[in-house]
């Protein structure tokens, strides 16, 4: 977990899972759980599960979620669902470093400080009961569910999994022509930046993820063939977007010498015996795919949890 916040949830009393990426525990008589994103170190979702108790609070609950969005800078979205109040913060920019906890830290004492103005309840996410709770997680979600409620939870999720994993590997071949178009379609990303003049490396996490959407939306499922189909398949196709950016190149300098684009770039080989060139590509290329290995990371990781066989849920604690 993001030290800062780490530190913020000691400091306050919290409990840190650091295996699991949550924080939870009590702020200001409430129970709250802030979890990080696996992917993004400053990504950050806080849960708070509440709903009216004997008054009707004012303004409503959901009125007050949706002023607080453009109140909090690093505050990108949150919601209210009658049970769960769900807040996602995201730190960019140059100075999130040192505001981003700040901001955590002001959105929460203002939430709290209204839900203890309006005397709201800590309930169930699932049927709004205030008895024997317990912040539970599911895969890597977390909940906070009365005894019954979990259960039922747990045993519907299970039968989905099940239901998923008969499906099978879904279409190979459509699954290939979809990857073969999204990375395609980053190809063009990647030649279209190169001659606008900026680093064209950026293509490269473009285009395996596209590749991978191109292979889901017409394979029907991303299993790990997939992923290693359209991990090659964007692999090849960045070395043909390099070679197809140095061919517009040389053709610029040849083109009054009347040869064709195809000549050029089947002699693209040829000229690669220039140490400069060579070393010009070797770089773009390189950094082609570190960028593609970034871009590819969190799909992999989504996709594993979402297709795999089982479901992990265990009680956290009891509140």
């Amino acid at each position: 977990m993001y030290k800062k916040v780490k530190k913020y949830a000691i400091t306050n009393g919290m409990s840190v899972d650091e295996k699991a990426g949550i924080a939870y525990g009590r702020i200001n008589g409430y129970f709250l759980a802030i979890y990080q994103d696996p992917v993004t170190p400053a990504r950050h979702t806080l849960q708070l599960w509440v709903k009216p108790g004997n008054a009707e609070a004012y303004p409503t609950i959901l009125d007050f979620v949706n002023q607080c969005t453009p109140k909090f800078k690093y505050l990108t979205a949150a919601s209210y669902t009658g049970t769960k109040i769900t807040a996602e913060f995201w730190g960019t920019g140059f100075k999130w470093g040192s505001e981003y906890v700040p901001c955590i830290d002001a959105f929460l004492k203002e939430l709290t400080n209204y839900c203890n103005a309006n005397q709201l309840v800590t309930c169930c996410e699932a049927c709004g009961s205030v008895e024997a709770l317990s912040l539970y997680q599911i895969d890597s979600t977390q909940h906070l569910f009365c005894s019954s409620c979990y259960a039922g939870a747990s045993e519907k999720l299970h039968k989905e999994v099940s239901q998923k994993a008969n499906q099978g590997g879904g279409n190979v071949i459509g699954g290939l022509i979809g990857a073969l178009l999204g990375a395609l379609l980053g190809a063009v990303l990647w030649v279209l930046i190169y001659q606008l003049g900026y680093i064209s490396a950026l293509g490269g996490a473009v285009m395996v993820v596209c590749a991978m959407k191109g292979y889901e939306l017409l394979g029907g499922r991303l299993n790990v063939l997939g992923i290693v189909i359209s991990c090659l398949i964007s692999a090849v196709m960045l070395l043909l977007a390099e070679q197809t950016c140095l061919a517009i190149e040389i053709y610029k300098i040849y083109r009054d010498y009347n040869v064709s684009f195809f000549d050029v770039f089947t002699s693209v080989p040829n000229f690669l015996e220039d140490p400069d060139v060579m070393s010009a590509v070797v770089r773009d290329m390189i950094m082609g795919y570190i960028l593609m290995a970034v871009g590819a990371g969190g799909t992999i990781h989504q996709t594993y949890k979402s297709n795999k066989n089982s479901v992990n849920t265990r009680q956290i604690t009891s509140i």
